[in-house]
């Protein structure tokens, strides 16, 4: 391939020097047009020497080979196109140990009474890539236990995305307040998974509606004066709360008074004032009884009433 391109730039010289010369020889009687000859003659010298060398260079830019991707020499012409990378997924790994929570009962809040007992459960998935046998286990780890287990096995196998429950039978503390009970999920080799807690508020109960004590302002008392006496009578009756009585007064000499009721807006006392007519002297006493909400009895309240 060298040799080739050798020969062709010696060619190229040995026609342009005999072309140079036939000129010379043919302009060689005109001396008026010499100096035009000469820049004829420069030029097509330099544009054929140009020529010449520019050749091999350019056959040689054509042939020179290029390397594709593979790494395999090819031409230069022939190039592959550069093709684009492909996206890797990479899928997120499963642990092989992972839970999750899809029900539950007792809210968080709920109020109970003080030594009320309840059952808190929880219904956990098994999100994993793992069994979980008999090993793993939910364990009590803070907080206040309420009475309920400090561990709880698994009774069978469960398989990934297979559900179990767990239940916890509990009781309300004594004393008045809110408390919280948390229990984890423990595989077989101790590894530490989901936790779970129970929340609830324990209150005393609210008091049923009730009328809660009954005074006069007889009670104890000695009346004298001419007869028939009218004796002003006061009757003062507490409840603990809003709410409606229903009440009759009976007395000694009289019995039993009609029905009558009472609605209070609020915990407080109401008094009810009649007068008392005695016509003789002698030992008189009242009643109270309350049919409703109490079905109770209050007195006897008893006076003296002397006769002058």
């Amino acid at each position: 391939m060298a040799s080739k391109k050798k020969n062709r730039f010696l060619v190229s010289i040995i026609l342009i020097f005999v072309l140079i010369t036939t000129l010379a020889c043919a302009i060689s009687f005109n001396q008026k047009n010499n100096d035009e000859l000469e820049s004829l003659q420069l030029q097509l010298t330099v544009q054929a020497l140009q020529n010449a060398a520019a050749q091999p260079v350019q056959n040689q830019s054509a042939q020179q080979p290029v390397e594709n991707q593979s790494g395999q020499s090819q031409s230069g012409n022939n190039a592959p196109e550069s093709q684009a990378m492909e996206e890797e997924v990479v899928e997120d790994e499963i642990p092989c140990n992972d839970s999750h929570i899809i029900g539950e009962t007792i809210k968080d809040g709920t109020v109970f009474e003080p030594g009320e007992t309840f059952t808190k459960s929880w219904t956990l998935r098994n999100e994993g890539d793992c069994d979980w046998t008999g090993g793993y286990a939910l364990k009590f780890v803070e907080g206040s236990r309420m009475g309920g287990a400090s561990s709880i096995s698994i009774p069978s196998v469960i398989e990934p995305y297979e559900d179990i429950t767990f239940q916890v039978d509990l009781t309300a503390p004594d004393t008045p307040g809110k408390y919280t009970g948390v229990w984890q999920l423990f595989a077989d080799d101790g590894e530490e998974m989901g936790r779970y807690w129970v929340i609830i508020n324990v209150e005393n109960p609210a008091p049923l509606f009730a009328v809660t004590s009954v005074s006069t302002n007889i009670t104890n008392k000695t009346f004298s004066g001419a007869c028939p006496q009218a004796i002003n009578v006061e009757v003062y009756i507490k409840a603990n709360g809003p709410g409606t009585i229903t009440y009759q007064p009976e007395t000694s000499d009289l019995g039993m008074a009609p029905e009558d009721t009472i609605t209070f807006d609020k915990a407080g006392s109401d008094t009810e004032s009649y007068t008392w007519t005695i016509q003789n002297s002698g030992n008189y006493w009242l009643k109270v009884h309350i049919s409703d909400p109490n079905n109770q009895t209050f007195g006897p309240y008893n006076m003296v009433v002397n006769c002058q």
